[in-house]
């Protein structure tokens, strides 16, 4: 009985790549939002409690934070809704396109190595007319850049969004005949 509490503790707990240890499991979501552990635990620091809040700051943004241990704001993904014509760069954050190496992927990604935006395909709202739905990723955490992590981030967390409820399909024009 001994050994399986310590495997279910050890399970909890990771090592980090500086030797520093997490005492609290890598969340595997970000507020409801399936995104594989692997792909938000670059960005996460160590520390013994990792909390997510999901607020609703304005009427087009809904916003996830991790914080760990209750003091550091950690990683902020947020789903906006923004004009329809805009691009991924008119949207992101002046902290993840100025980096001096950020990647713009077609008119859908655009990345770094702290933060990314996705724009999500045929996504549409009657409360948001001739708006896009976006999505952004920020890291926080001091010296925990990874670009090529981000640009899987930015791309699971986007597709997750573009088959969730938040996003209802754009219906064709009707023809005019």
């Amino acid at each position: 009985m001994t050994s399986i509490a310590l495997v279910v503790a050890l399970a909890g707990c990771s090592k980090e790549q500086d030797g520093e240890e997490r005492n609290y499991a890598t969340p595997n979501s970000l507020c409801g939002v399936a995104v594989k552990s692997i792909l938000i635990s670059p960005f996460l620091p160590p520390g013994d409690h990792v909390s997510t809040k999901r607020t609703f700051p304005d009427g087009g943004t809904e916003q996830c934070t991790l914080t760990v241990d209750r003091a550091n704001v950690t990683v902020i993904a947020k789903q906006k809704w923004w004009p329809e014509k805009d691009s991924v760069l008119d949207v992101a954050p002046s902290s993840v396109w100025r980096k001096s190496r950020h990647t713009v992927e077609g008119d859908n990604f655009l990345y770094s190595g702290i933060g990314a935006v996705g724009k999500t395909k045929d996504c549409a709202d009657p409360t948001h007319p001739d708006q896009s739905l976006f999505t952004i990723i920020q890291s926080f955490t001091p010296d925990r850049e990874d670009a090529r992590t981000m640009q899987k981030l930015i791309k699971a967390y986007t597709k997750e969004v573009e088959q969730s409820k938040a996003c209802h399909p754009k219906r064709p024009e009707p023809s005019k005949s």
